[in-house]
């Protein structure tokens, strides 16, 4: 599973995705950024890391854990491929965006082409 997977499935099942910088100005829609954590990497197996941060509009609260909960279902599809490791992140308000912010961190694992004999 990489990064463009998820952001295809996201996207399919219609969310709003942006990429890192991708998003400009206020949140006036719930959107999330997917962001590329990094790979660890364990003698020939990978393990990458991908984090959804997830925005929705100020004024609204009522309705966030809604949406966490719809993000969580569709990405569950993607279980075991890929394994939520880090649960919803405190939620805190951003004022340059004008949203409340979350994070969720999923793992996979896969060989590597890499330290591989």
């Amino acid at each position: 599973m990489k990064w463009k997977d998820i952001y295809r499935h996201l996207s399919g099942d219609g969310f709003s995705v942006y990429s890192l910088g991708q998003h400009e100005g206020e949140c006036t829609k719930p959107y999330i950024v997917l962001r590329d954590n990094g790979v660890t990497r364990r003698q020939s197996i990978e393990v990458p890391e991908y984090e959804l941060l997830l925005y929705y509009p100020m004024g609204q609260y009522s309705e966030f854990s809604d949406y966490i909960g719809n993000v969580k279902i569709s990405m569950n599809r993607l279980y075991p491929a890929l394994r939520l490791v880090e649960d919803e992140q405190p939620h805190y308000p951003d004022s340059e965006k004008r949203a409340y912010m979350t994070s969720l961190i999923y793992r996979n694992s896969r060989i590597s082409k890499v330290n591989r004999i």
